[in-house]
C-alpha cells in the first residue's frame, strides 16, 4: 500500500492526534501543572524501619520528617493481591517523569537477593527517586525489556479542578482522590486506554488477551471434538447430511453466542464516557473474548461440512432454507449467521470501523493468513495424511481456525491500538504491544488462579474456549 494513502487514512481518524511534545514542560503544561505537594500521600508514606508515618501527617507534633517509602499495595489484584512495594516518596510529584519505568511489579525487575521486601532494601536506596541513581542502587531495579508500553511514558499528579487536559483518577490509590495526567506531559495514556485500566479487564469482563499457545490448543481441541460429534451421523439412517444432533448443536451454539454478546454489551459503562471510547473498549473486549473465537470456529466448522458435502440438504427450517439452495449458498448463509449475526450484527460494524482499515494498513498480515488458509489442505497431504479422512479434516479445521482467529484478532486489536494513539510509537508499535500483552501468566491468573472451583466452572470465557 502506498505510504501516502496510509498517511491519508490515519489523518482521517479523528481520535489520533498529533504529538504534543512541543508543549511538554518539565512541570507539565501550563493549563494543567504537576502538583508539588499532595497531603493525602502522607497517609501511605512510612518509615519502613519504624513503621512511622510521615511527619506531615501530624500537625504540630515535633517529629523528624520521614522520607523513606511510599507504600503501594494491592495494585496487581490479579496475580499479587497481597504484595507491598516501596515507591519513591516523590512518586508522581512536581515534574513529568517516567515514574513507572523501573518500579515493581509491572515495569521493573528486581536483581537483588531474595524477595524485594521494602524493609530489606538499603536505606540509601529509599526516599526520593534520585536515590536510585546512586552507584550502589543502580543495579537493584532495572527496566523490564518486555514491559507494557505505559511503563515508559511520562506523567504526574494533577488537580482536576485546575486542569484543562485529560486526567484520570488514580488506580493505585483509589481512596485518596488523586488524579494523574499523561496528557500534561505530552505522553499517551497507554495505562488507561478506552477509559479502563488494562489491569481491570479480567475483573470487569473476565476477559484477558489470550496467548498464542492457548489459542492454538483451543482451536485444535475443538476441531477434534467436532469430528467426535460428526460420528453421531453413523447412528442415523441418512448419513449424507447433518445429523439431528449436529443441527441441535448449531442451535445451542447460536443461543450461547447471542446471550454472551448481550452480556458483554451490558458490562461496558456506556453512560460514563464518550461513545467512541466506550465503543473502542467494547471492540477490544469482543475481539479478545471467546465469543469471537467461538463464532470464527463455527465458521470453520461450516466450511468443513461443506468440504465433506454435508450441506446438500436443508439445515435450517424450510422457511429460511428451502428448495433451490446450493451447497455454496447454504454454507455462505451459515457463515454469515455465525460470524456476523450471532454478535447481534455488531461484528458487521466492527468490520467497517476496524477490520477494513486494518486490512489496508496491515495488508501483509491478511495476505499471509489467506495464503495459509489456501495451503492448509496441501500441507496436510504433504504429511502423508488424507485431508478427507476424519483425522485429516480435524487437522485442516484446527489449522484454519487458528490462522483465521489470530489473523482477524491481531488486525482488529492493532486498529484499536492505532485509534488509541499507539501509532505514534511507529508502524510496528501496535503489533509489538499486542504481542507483549498476550501473557500466559496473566491468562492463568485470570481463569485458573483460584484452582478448580465454582468460579472457574462459571467462567464462560474459559469454558467456551474448550467446549464448543
Amino acid at each position: 500500500m502506498p505510504g501516502a494513502f496510509a498517511a491519508a487514512l490515519l489523518t482521517a481518524i479523528p481520535v489520533i492526534r498529533a504529538g504534543k511534545k512541543d508543549r511538554e514542560q518539565l512541570t507539565g503544561d501550563l493549563s494543567c501543572p504537576c502538583l508539588d505537594v499532595i497531603p493525602q500521600l502522607s497517609d501511605v508514606t512510612v518509615n519502613t524501619q519504624s513503621n512511622q508515618h510521615s511527619a506531615s501527617r501530624f500537625s504540630g507534633v515535633g517529629r523528624v520528617a520521614v522520607t523513606d517509602c511510599l507504600m503501594v499495595e494491592n495494585i496487581d489484584r490479579l496475580q499479587r493481591p497481597n504484595e507491598k512495594y516501596c515507591y519513591p516518596t516523590d512518586y508522581g510529584l512536581a515534574r513529568c517523569e517516567q515514574w513507572d519505568a523501573e518500579v515493581l511489579p509491572f515495569c521493573g525487575m528486581y536483581s537483588g537477593q531474595g524477595v524485594p521486601d521494602p524493609t530489606d532494601l538499603p536505606e540509601e536506596c529509599k526516599g526520593k527517586m534520585m536515590s536510585g541513581e546512586l552507584p550502589e542502587c543502580q543495579d537493584l531495579f532495572k527496566h523490564d525489556p518486555v514491559a507494557l508500553p505505559w511503563c515508559s511514558q511520562s506523567w504526574c499528579y494533577v488537580d482536576p479542578k485546575h486542569c484543562n487536559l485529560t486526567a484520570s483518577k488514580s488506580y493505585y490509590f483509589p481512596s485518596l482522590d488523586l488524579w494523574y495526567s499523561y496528557d500534561t506531559c505530552g505522553s499517551r495514556n497507554y495505562f488507561e486506554i478506552w477509559n479502563l485500566a488494562q489491569l481491570e479487564l479480567c475483573e470487569r469482563f473476565s476477559v484477558v488477551e489470550k496467548p498464542y499457545i492457548i489459542m492454538w490448543l483451543s482451536c485444535w481441541t475443538c476441531a477434534f471434538l467436532q469430528q467426535v460429534i460428526d460420528t453421531t451421523r453413523k447412528l442415523e439412517e441418512q448419513q449424507d447430511r447433518l445429523g439431528k444432533w449436529q443441527r441441535a448443536y448449531l442451535g445451542v451454539q447460536l443461543l450461547v453466542l447471542v446471550t454472551e454478546t448481550y452480556a458483554n454489551i451490558q458490562r461496558v459503562p456506556w453512560h460514563k464516557h464518550d461513545f467512541w471510547s466506550n465503543y473502542n473498549l467494547y471492540v477490544y473486549v469482543f475481539i479478545n473474548s471467546s465469543v469471537f473465537v467461538r463464532a470464527t470456529m463455527m465458521s470453520q466448522v461450516v466450511w468443513d461440512w461443506y468440504e465433506a458435502r454435508l450441506l446438500k440438504f436443508p439445515v435450517l427450517p424450510c422457511q429460511i432454507d428451502g428448495k433451490g439452495w446450493t451447497d455454496e449458498m447454504r454454507a455462505g448463509m451459515l457463515v454469515c449467521i455465525f460470524q456476523f449475526m450471532s454478535s447481534l450484527g455488531i461484528f458487521i460494524v466492527i468490520s467497517i470501523t476496524h477490520l477494513l482499515p486494518a486490512l489496508v494498513l496491515y495488508y501483509w498480515i491478511f495476505l499471509a493468513v489467506a495464503a495459509g488458509l489456501v495451503k492448509s489442505r496441501q500441507w496436510v497431504g504433504e504429511l502423508g495424511l488424507d485431508p478427507e479422512s476424519r483425522f485429516g479434516r480435524a487437522l485442516v479445521m484446527g489449522t484454519n481456525s487458528f490462522m483465521s482467529c489470530m489473523g482477524i484478532q491481531v488486525l482488529v486489536t492493532c486498529m484499536v491500538r492505532t485509534y488509541a494513539g499507539e501509532w505514534s510509537s511507529g508502524y510496528f508499535g501496535p503489533l509489538k504491544n499486542d504481542f507483549l500483552v498476550r501473557r500466559l501468566d496473566v491468562w492463568y491468573a485470570c481463569h485458573l488462579g483460584h484452582g478448580v472451583s465454582r468460579k472457574m466452572l462459571m467462567d464462560q470465557d474459559f469454558i467456551n474456549l474448550w467446549v464448543r
